[in-house]
């Protein structure tokens, strides 16, 4: 055996020494506990919306909103949509919230319209805009805080907008049908 393999087996044996023998270093330690704690999560849920004058004090079906029209039910047997159209129905739901910091974003699914030979579908534009019952005021961006638990009423103003300037002639005679629309209401990170 040559001097420089003896002389790295002979480092080699003094590290396993120095680490006990056993492949581990032995120092002093202390510790200190923190007691634990348990955690519960809150929730968000949202009731059926209720779409009927005498709750919502708004429409019970979708109407015109504006022109020659404004306020008449909205029906898809005699009435015909043209560019500049809107129809709304108004909706209250309410929304029950547990937890000590909750911040959400209440908003609109945008539903399916389907038109399988013009544009129309393309040129529906489903929009809500909120306001908090309690005090009338709109929920600016969808965006309302809550501080611990609390259940609120807030109204949706829900509307499908035939946008007058993004009208093209391939939208004319079409048939949209539009699906179910969703309230939605999704929890924001509360530090922003």
């Amino acid at each position: 055996m040559n001097k420089a393999t003896k002389g790295a087996l002979a480092a080699l044996a003094a590290g396993t020494l120095m680490l006990g023998g056993a492949g581990t270093l032995a120092f002093w330690t202390g510790t200190g506990t923190i007691a634990g704690a348990t955690i519960n999560s809150g929730s968000i849920t949202m009731d059926t919306p209720v779409c009927d004058d005498a709750t919502s004090a708004g429409t019970h079906e979708w109407e015109f909103s504006g022109g020659i029209h404004d306020g008449e039910v909205f029906d898809p047997a005699s009435h015909t949509v043209v560019p500049g159209d809107t129809i709304v129905k108004v909706c209250d739901v309410t929304l029950t919230t547990v937890g000590t910091n909750i911040k959400v974003q209440l908003g609109v699914s945008t539903p399916d319209l389907t038109d399988a030979t013009t544009t129309l579908d393309d040129e529906l534009v489903p929009t809500a805009v909120w306001k908090d019952t309690s005090d009338n005021s709109t929920v600016v961006d969808g965006v309302t805080t809550v501080d611990g638990a609390a259940s609120k009423t807030y109204r949706a103003t829900v509307t499908v907008v035939f946008d007058f300037v993004a009208a093209t002639n391939d939208s004319q005679t079409g048939v949209a049908l539009l699906d179910d629309v969703t309230l939605t209401a999704t929890q924001l990170d509360p530090n922003v």
